[in-house]
């Protein structure tokens, strides 16, 4: 043969679901890790809450089969599943004090819940490598880079200039 040798390892149906079920454990784990270790306070549940998605969304897709149309709807499923526990993230009740406002918290949080659905569907119906990439960029984007920021870093907003 005139090119590289490729070898390609064969996987049975049942032992692809089960490493594409794998994949999106560590895909919502690693986004996971860094929501639970977001801000001040550790939120484990974060972390929990980010698996269990990652794995559900990529279950539903592999358990609707290969047929199109399945998918389709189950895809439609996640999306919508996903749209409650983000509003659960985002909603905060109000302060005890009479004439509190709610406030609007955790917008980061309930879209990196939604991206992670995301993340699952895409390791159960497309390519792991795509939701792998698509995982970097994420990651890169969450993180927390208070030097590149706008506005002073933390130690310096409450001083005068």
């Amino acid at each position: 043969m005139a090119g590289a040798d490729v070898i390609a390892i064969a996987l049975t149906p049942d032992l692809e679901a089960l490493v594409r079920m794998g994949l999106a454990v560590l895909c919502g784990l690693a986004v996971g890790v860094n929501r639970a270790h977001h801000g001040n306070t550790p939120h484990p549940n974060r972390l929990r809450v980010h698996v269990l998605v990652g794995l559900s969304s990529a279950l539903m897709v592999l358990a609707a089969g290969s047929d199109l149309d399945a998918r389709s709807r189950a895809i439609q499923g996640v999306a919508a599943g996903v749209g409650f526990l983000g509003a659960g993230e985002i909603l905060v009740p109000p302060p005890r004090a009479k004439n509190a406002q709610p406030e609007v918290r955790g917008l980061s949080s309930a879209a990196s819940i939604w991206f992670t659905a995301a993340l699952g569907v895409t390791v159960a119906a497309s390519s792991p490598v795509l939701a792998i990439v698509a995982l970097v960029l994420a990651l890169l984007t969450l993180s927390d880079r208070r030097d590149g920021g706008v506005g002073p870093p933390p130690e310096d907003q409450n001083r005068k200039r």
